[in-house]
């Protein structure tokens, strides 16, 4: 028997409470079980009860939950939730604060017909999960009702509606024509014609150089997994935004979770609590701007165009890695460790740094934290495609400029193969007029709507040594777009000959630097094959 765990084995349920206890717990004599059946509300407010009382929690679901609600005839609420229910649960959020409960539950809530530059928005928070509609799975042309699916700002009048939707319709029309003549390319010059995951990857790389064609209000579906805590975060972060698209769905979204977690939200409404945090964000949003243009002026000069610039990183980063290595295996404090690292000469750096990493059979295996003890900062101007693909990553610091034309843009070279440079071209220049003819009159976030995606943005990425392994190497890989992929690249590059981190690069060994025009293809074949293992005939 484990030690310290008696009790809670020898704990005994009468035959009725076995019945209810496996209907909500997946085991009821077990020491690890999952709980089911029960709504969000009711699983956090239970582990909050859990954190200060002697009881199992099964004893404590029985005695001060489910016993509870059955008195009042209807047990359902466990499950769906009911106003009873909802009371005795705001009275357990009321004992523990409202953080600590609000962290313990979990929703998934969906976001359909959202523009992208609404996307960035919706994702902005870190500590949630999300899935994005791919612009590289699908085509986005016209819809059964023979529109394309673009979103109109609402901030637009009648008029400048009218002139933008015409804008937006032609270059909808030229990703049509830039994505068929990539495709019909690239499936002319297949080595087999026969070959279904040959023809899916040459699919899935015309989409991938169509998708610059494709402007910031392309209308796109997100999913977004977090705790009420989290969400309630979003949507204070969506009433702040200065965009009427963000406040109108921040409203949609209070509506839905108050259906399932209303217990959680009740604050956002209060004006000396959620309303006070929006105009905190909103107004401290605005005083930035503002006096930021003072400082630099309204007209100022773009900084570098360089495709990724190192411009932060710490020459003595590989010994604080060594550092740290030593400092977790060891008792040394920390200045300890430090005295040992210094008198390391170069050979012994290299063996402490090749065994803490061993030996990866995949990107997947990383080292420990002791490569977070050093961080790179990257400026970064590339494609906004590629940018909302690098945007995704959650464990670092990122941050980024509103989407214009001014930076130019990127034509990719299998474009340009393919014979559909001109067309690519005449899309990005009814873009650039769209959106200097809308910042006339609106906010650069509004008029951001009408920029293509192969139109550049520039932002900053700070990450850890431990970050940069997972986004070099997961950025490098053939599957992945050839505009990050050389981003990816060039942050290894940086890391090994700028901030001369050699040890730290070496340990990235799953950096792809092949070119291939179906990067998919392996990825096609992989999926063939599990679904041949997985799938009945």
């Amino acid at each position: 028997m484990h030690e310290g765990t008696s009790d809670n084995r020898s704990e005994e349920f009468s035959d009725d409470e076995r019945e209810i206890l496996d209907h909500y717990f997946t085991n009821v004599d077990g020491l690890v079980f999952c709980l089911r059946n029960l709504n969000e509300t009711v699983k956090a407010a239970l582990f909050s009860r859990y954190s200060r009382s002697k009881n199992s929690m099964r004893r404590v679901f029985l005695d001060e939950f489910y016993h509870q609600i059955d008195n009042f005839g209807d047990r359902s609420q466990l499950e769906v939730g009911g106003e009873r229910a909802n009371k005795l649960f705001r009275r357990v959020i009321a004992d523990y604060g409202d953080d600590s409960v609000a962290q313990l539950a979990g929703v998934h809530i969906a976001f359909e017909g959202v523009s992208n530059v609404l996307t960035k928005v919706i994702e902005r928070p870190r500590l949630m999960s999300y899935l994005e509609q791919s612009t590289r799975y699908l085509s986005f042309g016209k819809r059964a009702d023979g529109t394309y699916p673009f979103a109109i700002p609402p901030e637009l009048s009648p008029e400048d509606s009218v002139t933008y939707s015409r804008a937006m319709n032609e270059v909808f029309s030229l990703y049509e024509i830039t994505a068929a003549k990539v495709r019909g390319y690239l499936e002319a010059n297949l080595s087999d014609k026969s070959d279904t995951d040959m023809v899916r990857a040459a699919q899935a790389a015309s989409f991938d150089a169509a998708r610059g064609v494709l402007p910031a209000s392309v209308i796109s579906n997100v999913g977004v997994f977090g705790s009420p805590q989290s969400l309630e975060g979003l949507i204070m972060h969506l009433r702040a935004s200065e965009l009427s698209e963000a406040k109108i769905f921040a409203e949609m979204a209070k509506a839905e979770l108050e259906k399932v977690v209303p217990a959680f939200i009740s604050r956002l409404n209060q004006p000396d609590r959620g309303l006070r945090w929006v105009d905190y964000l909103s107004l401290t949003k605005a005083a930035t701007r503002e006096f930021v243009h003072q400082l630099v002026g309204e007209e100022e000069e773009h900084g570098s165009t360089v495709d990724v610039s190192l411009y932060s990183f710490d020459p003595d980063g590989e010994a604080r890695v060594a550092r740290d290595i030593i400092c977790s295996e060891s008792r040394l404090s920390v200045e300890q460790a430090q005295e040992v690292v210094s008198k390391l000469n170069a050979a012994q750096l290299d063996e402490l740094f090749s065994v803490y990493v061993g030996d990866r059979a995949n990107r997947r295996h990383k080292p420990g934290r002791a490569f977070e003890a050093t961080q790179y900062g990257f400026d970064v101007v590339s494609d906004y495609g590629s940018f909302r693909d690098m945007q995704r990553h959650r464990l670092l610091s990122i941050d980024w400029q509103t989407l214009e034309t001014s930076l130019g843009y990127n034509v990719p070279s299998l474009v340009n193969e393919a014979g559909a440079g001109d067309d690519f071209c005449r899309a990005m220049n009814i873009s650039h007029d769209a959106n200097e003819d809308l910042s006339l009159r609106y906010p650069k976030a509004v008029a951001s709507y009408s920029v293509c995606m192969a139109y550049r943005i520039r932002y900053q990425m700070l990450m850890s040594a431990r970050e940069a392994m997972h986004v070099c190497e997961l950025r490098s890989q053939p599957s992945g777009h050839p505009s990050y992929r050389r981003i990816a690249r060039e942050m290894h590059r940086l890391i090994a000959e700028v901030a001369k981190h050699s040890r730290v690069a070496m340990s990235m060994a799953y950096v792809d630097d092949n070119d291939e025009k179906l990067g998919r293809l392996e990825d096609e074949r992989r999926i063939s094959e599990k679904k041949r293992l997985f799938l009945p005939e």
